[in-house]
């Protein structure tokens, strides 16, 4: 049987870990008396580093399809299981990514069930906990603001409606927003308010269909200032 042939430096797949697993092979060469007692801890640690990593890939993918779980239970109208599941991965699976979208998911379906309690609090942990997605972080306090409106808190629904307009930061949704921002804050009595919410859409959407409502719900805001 003919020897086998060494694998020359260039034969190896160059990608990052080989190259840096190639240089530490020759550090350790360079310095073995110095590492032999210590070879043990290394190797237990690079053993515990793969662990990790292996822990923490598995759990994203374990997430990702009950995730999946959810949102077909949620077509199919079996509420509970979704609500399970969604609470499921934001106490079990908070690191991972797919959590961020389990809690605005459920908050959602809270808020169609029309538990608005519950929802306002799953919306709030969303705001506080998750809103890596700046388009849910909209859509979170723009939820929480329906909860809060819904509850005649009409002063704290227009703030959360105006940071939903700032959170997406958008012409598409943000103008929406702002026009629900100063409803509210009329309703509140929050005249001042509601006229930089109306005035914001007026000075920076010109080009949407919100801008000729918003011009005349803003004419008759500073009227009532007078």
């Amino acid at each position: 049987m003919s020897p086998e042939k060494r694998i020359t430096k260039r034969q190896m797949k160059q990608d990052n870990f080989v190259t840096t697993a190639l240089k530490a092979s020759e550090y350790v060469q360079q310095r073995k008396n110095y590492f032999v007692g210590g070879i043990a801890a290394v190797v237990a640690v690079i053993a515990i580093i793969y662990f990790i990593n292996y822990s923490f890939a598995q759990k994203a993918i374990d997430a990702e399809r009950l995730f999946g779980k959810a949102q077909v239970t949620a077509s199919m109208n079996q509420t509970a299981l979704a609500i399970a599941d969604y609470k499921t991965l934001i106490e079990d699976y908070a690191s991972t990514d797919v959590a961020d979208r389990a809690c605005y998911f459920l908050a959602k379906t809270l808020f169609d069930m029309n538990d608005r309690d519950s929802a306002l609090v799953y919306f709030e942990l969303y705001i506080n906990n998750f809103g890596k997605d700046k388009m849910l972080l909209g859509a979170a306090y723009n939820g929480g603001a329906n909860c809060l409106e819904d509850k005649e808190d009409f002063n704290s629904a227009g703030d959360y409606y105006f940071k939903a307009a700032e959170a997406t930061n958008d012409d598409v949704f943000s103008p929406g927003y702002y026009m629900n921002a100063g409803r509210s804050f009329y309703k509140a009595g929050q005249l001042e308010k509601a006229t930089e919410a109306y005035q914001f859409v007026v000075d920076n959407y010109r080009t949407s269909t919100y801008y000729s409502i918003a011009s005349k719900k803003l004419a008759e805001v500073k009227y009532g200032l007078e």
